[in-house]
């Protein structure tokens, strides 16, 4: 117990230093150091356009992740993850893939949507669910019908 209290306390000290603001769905942020409409990028995933967690650091998450015996704890500490770092919709779907059900992929996906770097390509998540329904059901609270 103590062992994962203190990775889960490394992870979040290692992502508060790449903490961002949630996306307003607009666009990529655009620091003040940048021109207008430049989205700032890190060198190892370059060409996505959008600035995105290196694979070392999902690679921590994840690792610390999967070592969760349960799905609550993993929930807790993936939403502090997804708080403190700047990740992408294919990083999103492999930390969800991370859970033993669908459920809890469903809650943990609605609530990274907002700190999402593309939330334009959520429609990936569809892959990520055991059973359609469930994707389904988690764009309705997304996107209420009506606001479609």
């Amino acid at each position: 117990m103590k062992r994962y209290f203190l990775m889960s306390l490394m992870v979040m000290v290692t992502m508060m230093s790449m903490a961002q603001p949630p996306r307003d769905h607009r666009g990529p942020l655009v620091k003040d150091n940048h021109r207008p409409g430049r989205p700032e990028m890190r060198d190892d995933r370059r060409g996505r356009g959008f600035d995105c967690a290196t694979r070392e650091e999902l690679n921590m998450v994840l690792h610390v992740l999967e070592d969760q015996p349960f799905d609550d704890k993993k929930l807790e500490v993936a939403k502090v993850c997804v708080m403190l770092g700047h990740f992408c919709s294919e990083d999103l779907g492999r930390m969800a893939r991370t859970f033993s059900f669908d459920d809890n992929r469903k809650k943990f996906l609605v609530f990274a949507y907002d700190f999402c770097a593309d939330p334009q390509n959520y429609y990936i998540m569809r892959d990520v669910f055991e059973f359609r329904n469930n994707f389904d059901e988690m764009l309705d609270e997304l996107h209420p019908r009506g606001r479609r």
